[in-house]
């Protein structure tokens, strides 16, 4: 796997057509995997960390698929989610 050299301009532009941009499925799910690992500790060191820039145009559809696939990846159900988030408060 080629590692992801680039401006973030151009990895955001390969991120939104990966096979134009040259990036593999394999490069895809890598990157994903780090922003997870990068944004999981940035939250616990600063709750109070926004998920998403200030304007952005993430629709509630688009999260609900990426946060299943998170879960199901992790083999977490909603069920054991809602407990994990009742015990931590």
């Amino acid at each position: 796997m080629r590692p992801v050299d680039a401006a973030f301009d151009d990895v955001l532009r390969a991120l939104r057509a990966p096979e134009a941009g040259g990036l593999s499925l394999e490069q895809v799910q890598a990157l994903f995997a780090e922003v997870v690992r990068v944004y999981a500790r940035l939250h616990e060191e600063d709750e109070a960390v926004e998920t998403f820039p200030k304007g952005n145009d993430i629709s509630a559809t688009e999260v609900a698929i990426a946060a299943t696939g998170i879960l199901e990846a992790a083999d977490m159900a909603a069920f054991e989610l809602g407990m994990w988030q009742t015990l931590k408060h």
